[in-house]
């Protein structure tokens, strides 16, 4: 199992640890109810530093036709996504984010169980250069409600990134105005050094440490999928609902996309809230029925200290994509209703 370059000063703070992906990573440091709120009321900062970083190098021609979305004709320092890889039946390789450095370099930060597949498969369908950068730098993501009460204010349009930039006093290689909270904040890729003094910094000023459990609340109350939970290769982004590819340009699965988006698709994602009072939670595979039939299974879910309820999501039939309609889902031999909703499950301002 691989750790986090910053487990020693992570430790100190007081994380505790578990596997994730195949990296011991931090889970929580005081409780996730309470990381989660520090994201949504004030600030708080997360190590992603088991994300893949990969750099490509070589004809934009060739990373047009692996990524989904256009990248030739984004200005340079500008991130693309979330795009995708995607097979030839349009299933997700992965879900990814480019980075623009010119016409001839960009990054991708891949998910850290598909780090090698991924370079293996960029490597099988084009001659572009693959440097994996996972072990050189920590990521650090700072997000918050009120971040910038904390932070000093970047001068970066979202979705725009810049390296070799100054952040808190310390060189770091990038930066970024970018997160995957729903909030605002942004993304540092930094030494191993620097990103322990950062680290220190930010518990210093009083952003709050927080763990892959609350990343994992935050992302479902917005809606975002994770990989082979929610998505895997045997899913397509019409049936996601996941809108990460551009039919203007050709890219490797966008036949298969346009006939799913011609003919239609067999099933749907879609949210689900549980009652407030209810703690069970759904299971991925529990089946979803709808009058004692089944119409769907689960894929996720989680308790949401936002909304004091149980959220989650899954997939319906299309024929019975009933959106503000309620539905049975069974939890350890007990049937409890849940409301399907469509995404995202909070409001962020």
């Amino acid at each position: 199992m691989l750790s986090t370059p910053l487990y020693d000063v992570e430790e100190k703070a007081g994380a505790s640890f578990g596997e994730f992906a195949g990296w011991r990573m931090p889970m929580e440091y005081s409780s996730y109810q309470k990381e989660h709120m520090a994201v949504r009321q004030e600030a708080a900062f997360f190590d992603l530093s088991h994300m893949g970083r990969l750099r490509l190098k070589g004809k934009t021609s060739e990373v047009e036709a692996l990524v989904a979305k256009t990248v030739s004709r984004k200005e340079n320092n500008v991130m693309i996504g979330p795009t995708a890889f995607l097979n030839d039946r349009g299933g997700f390789v992965d879900d990814v984010m480019v980075y623009k450095l010119s016409d001839d370099e960009f990054l991708v930060v891949t998910n850290a169980v598909n780090r090698e597949k991924d370079t293996q498969w960029i490597r099988k369908n084009s001659s572009l250069e693959v440097e994996d950068l996972t072990f050189k730098y920590v990521m650090l993501a700072i997000q918050g409600r009120k971040v910038w009460n904390y932070l000093p204010r970047v001068d970066l349009e979202p979705l725009h990134f810049k390296l070799n930039a100054e952040f808190m006093g310390e060189k770091v290689f990038l930066l970024s105005r970018s997160g995957w909270t729903g909030e605002d904040g942004i993304e540092v890729w930094a030494d191993v050094e620097t990103g322990k003094r950062l680290v220190e910094k930010l518990i210093s000023i009083g952003v709050t440490p927080a763990g892959l459990i609350t990343r994992d609340s935050l992302r479902q109350e917005m809606g975002f999928v994770l990989y082979e939970e929610d998505i895997d290769e045997s899913v397509n982004p019409v049936e996601a609902r996941y809108w990460v590819f551009s039919l203007e340009k050709d890219f490797i699965g966008k036949g298969k996309v346009e006939e799913y988006l011609a003919n239609g698709v067999e099933r749907l994602r879609v949210g689900f809230k549980m009652g407030k009072g209810e703690r069970s939670l759904p299971r991925n595979g529990n089946k979803l029925k709808l009058l004692g039939k089944e119409v769907g299974y689960v894929t996720s879910s989680t308790y949401s200290p936002y909304l004091s309820r149980v959220i989650g999501m899954g997939y319906v039939n299309s024929r019975n994509f009933v959106l503000g309609y309620s539905v049975d889902v069974e939890v350890r031999g007990k049937k409890y209703s849940v409301k399907l909703t469509d995404f995202p499950l909070v409001k962020v301002q």
